[in-house]
């Protein structure tokens, strides 16, 4: 039975566990929300299947960040009460180390025992059924994809387009169909309505049709086949004879699945590995839980701060060592036991070494590191003291005023310190999460090891997007809150300062994190995510250019006219049936031309072989000619059939302007571009919003402590990254304007701030 010194430990302990599991799956759900929410919207996911997503990611995740959470649970609890003196006066009373050991075992061996179950069962489980969830998700055909104005060519055998919708009914209006689905006729059907709908098995569907006209010819016998068909409703089935058998990979297979699968292809590395994995880092709870509890109780400086950071440094050595060591399994340098177990055994080893050196009584000086950066501080602080700050006063006071006070440097500097803290944290957290991720792409493609550091390195411009916002959210949180549980906060209301003045540095420090950012998002991030696409192309064994002129076989001309054809040989430049239909304002066909094949003479000048020309009155057919040779003059010149697509993550907002302005004028879908070019004007701004929204909630929070304030940071940051990734998915699916879906997050958090501001008594 546990005493009252084992719940005392564990009450210690729970806290910063649960924070940092909080945390860690956090930043991996953040992620993920930013990776799914656009496509979940545009397919019209449903809430139940939003949930199940994130109830199947769970078990993979949480197998992952238990370890860690342990971690940083016993390290941070023990080294508050090892600053705290409390380790010092159990020893007085005669508990030893050996004591305090068996809660914390405790603790980390049912953290074991947990990971164990949801990596040997739950996550590999999960894994199958998401992915096989997201393949259906993907394959639903939905409305929201269909757009006016495009040529819609996913169904099979159908190219779809019309004109409008009716925002009553929402029907389409004025509807072109091409349909192949009889390969040796010719058909086009034209309706004054129509609309999609769903079959049960989100594959398959029908286009229900109204007041439609069915033009039809073989295409062995175009001048006397031809027939004109009358329906008030016509109803065309559209299946998806497309099949995707999934198989389980070796992350996918429960444990006994895993050994059925080793007796069947024994030596296999990648099932060897699995196997290992599965015990290996479930274990790394208990090794993690006896390192931390050395190293805590030996902490005399930092308390919960110091912790805090020791568990990141310890958490991202580890992932590093684990990543290293199974390349060398991959590359037959390391055993899969040795190249699995490495790791762990190492923190075993320091854990025991560490354990047996402070049983002994003898503590290890972290004061030196610790003294070091107070070395550095004092520093900095004399120099502005005698340098900076003294300067910049006297040129104040020049002016007969001051616009900052002393108050003002003491919250920048403690604001500051926070910062670069959480700031270092969470890109530490965000590293080892790369790493996970790509590490198997690099080792069944045998890239070269470098390429991950390559990867991390260029990609650390879009980190920062992430990173800014949540670090000085959490910095302001914990400065004015750890100032109330002070104190401070009521001195400084005696001494006739507002809070509202007080927040001023604070502000200010959103504003240039914003100001920074922006100058990284205009300035570096788009090279760098082209440098970091083309490694990433490396990994992946794959081509994909980040520029790049795509070939679109259909295309509406500037005076109503429709030219399509089946292929474009790029060798030769020749054009496989060519075809132009003429369209009047009422939509009806005026005039159609036909070819078995046409070529370029000149920019503007195509020659037509093989073909014949049909004229129309009232969408009927008056009269045929054919031709063996006819030269044409097209306006649009030989970019009729081709566009350049460009991804808004490779331009800035300049770059981005232009890209639509050329897709406008080449009609083309631009609702997705225009919202990332709004959204590049709004996120910047999301530094500054998390300060005003911090500002207030830190006052609410008072002297709730440390963890407390870390925790509050995470909850609002994953509300505001989900909030922002929903509105920014429903931009880029057209379903509000651009510029809301961008800027909406941020009215919606500004108006929030100020709401709870002006409720707190300053």
């Amino acid at each position: 039975m546990f005493k009252s010194f084992d719940r005392y430990l564990l009450k210690e302990i729970a806290p910063p566990f649960a924070l940092g599991l909080l945390v860690y799956t956090t930043t991996l759900l953040i992620n993920m929300i930013f990776v799914l929410s656009r496509p979940l919207i545009e397919k019209e996911a449903s809430t139940l299947t939003i949930i199940k997503i994130l109830i199947y990611l769970l078990p993979d995740f949480l197998a992952f960040t238990i370890p860690m959470a342990t971690l940083m649970g016993v390290l941070v609890g023990l080294s508050r009460m090892s600053t705290d003196s409390e380790i010092i006066a159990f020893r007085t009373m005669g508990v030893n180390n050996f004591r305090i050991l068996k809660p914390v075992l405790v603790f980390s061996v049912i953290a074991w025992l947990f990971s164990s179950w949801l990596i040997m069962y739950m996550a590999p489980e999960a894994n199958f059924r998401l992915s096989k969830l997201m393949t259906q998700v993907y394959l639903k055909r939905n409305v929201s994809e269909i757009k006016p104005g495009d040529f819609y060519r996913k169904f099979n055998f159908y190219t779809l387009y019309f004109n409008d919708i009716d925002s009553r009914t929402n029907e389409w209006k004025d509807v072109f169909i091409y349909s192949r689905k009889k390969g040796d006729s010719d058909t086009i059907i034209l309706a004054k309505r129509g609309k999609f709908l769903q079959g049960k098995n989100m594959k398959d569907g029908y286009i229900l049709l109204t007041d439609v006209l069915v033009h039809r010819y073989k295409k062995s016998d175009p001048e006397k086949s031809y027939e004109v068909t009358t329906y008030k409703y016509l109803k065309e089935e559209i299946r998806d004879f497309i099949e995707i058998k999934q198989t389980r990979r070796s992350k996918q297979l429960i444990f006994p699945k895993l050994l059925e699968k080793m007796k069947e292809e024994p030596g296999k590395v990648d099932l060897m590995i699995e196997f290992h994995r599965k015990f290996s880092l479930p274990i790394a709870s208990i090794a993690l839980g006896l390192l931390a509890l050395s190293l805590g109780i030996s902490t005399k400086k930092g308390g919960k701060i110091s912790g805090f950071t020791i568990s990141l440094g310890i958490i991202f050595t580890y992932y590093t060592t684990s990543v290293v060591s199974e390349n060398l399994v991959r590359k037959g340098i390391l055993s899969p036991f040795w190249g699995m177990w490495g790791a762990v055994i190492l923190l075993f080893i320091l854990g025991i070494i560490l354990y047996y050196y402070t049983s002994k009584e003898k503590t290890i000086n972290w004061n030196k590191v610790f003294d070091f950066f107070d070395r550095i501080k004092k520093r900095i602080t004399c120099y502005f003291r005698d340098g900076g700050k003294i300067f910049f006063i006297l040129k104040v006071r020049r002016l007969k005023f001051r616009v900052f006070k002393l108050i003002d440097f003491y919250v920048v500097k403690k604001i500051l310190f926070s910062f670069l803290l959480i700031f270092t944290s969470l890109l530490s957290v965000f590293y080892i999460i790369d790493m996970v991720e790509l590490v198997d792409d690099i080792f069944q493609n045998n890239v070269a090891f470098s390429y991950l550091f390559k990867y991390i390195f260029y990609n650390t411009p879009e980190i920062l997007s992430f990173i800014f916002p949540v670090s000085i959210l959490t910095a302001v949180l914990l400065t004015f809150s750890l100032m109330s549980k002070n104190n401070e906060i009521i001195a400084v209301k005696v001494s006739g300062i507002s809070l509202y003045r007080l927040s001023l540095p604070a502000i200010v420090i959103g504003i240039l994190i914003s100001l920074v950012f922006f100058l990284i998002q205009e300035n570096i991030t788009p090279a760098a995510n082209k440098k970091t696409r083309e490694i990433l192309n490396v990994i992946h064994n794959r081509e994909v250019r980040t520029e790049r002129k795509e070939t679109k076989y259909w295309d509406l001309g500037n005076n109503n006219e429709i030219y399509f054809c089946n292929f474009i040989d790029k060798r030769t430049n020749k054009i496989n049936n060519f075809n132009i239909i003429y369209m009047d304002d009422q939509f009806l066909v005026t005039k159609r031309i036909s070819a078995k094949s046409a070529g370029w003479a000149g920019l503007n000048e195509l020659v037509l072989e093989n073909g014949f020309e049909r004229d129309y009155e009232n969408n009927y057919p008056t009269s045929f000619n054919s031709f063996e040779r006819k030269k044409m003059w097209i306006e649009e010149g030989e970019d009729l059939f081709t566009i350049k697509v460009a991804s808004s993550q490779y331009m800035n907002i300049k770059a981005l302007k232009e890209y639509v302005a050329y897709l406008k004028i080449n009609r083309s879908e631009t609702a997705r571009y225009e919202a990332r070019l709004y959204y590049k004007y709004a996120f910047p701004f999301s530094s500054l919003i998390m300060v005003l929204i911090a500002i207030p909630f830190s006052f609410i929070m008072g002297s709730r402590g440390t963890l407390f304030g870390i925790g509050m940071a995470v909850a609002i940051s994953m509300v505001f990254w989900f909030v922002f990734a929903v509105f920014s998915a429903l931009g880029s699916a057209s379903i509000l304007s651009p510029f809301i879906s961008a800027f909406a997050p941020l009215f919606i958090f500004t108006a929030v701030s100020f709401y709870l501001f002006i409720n707190i008594k300053t």
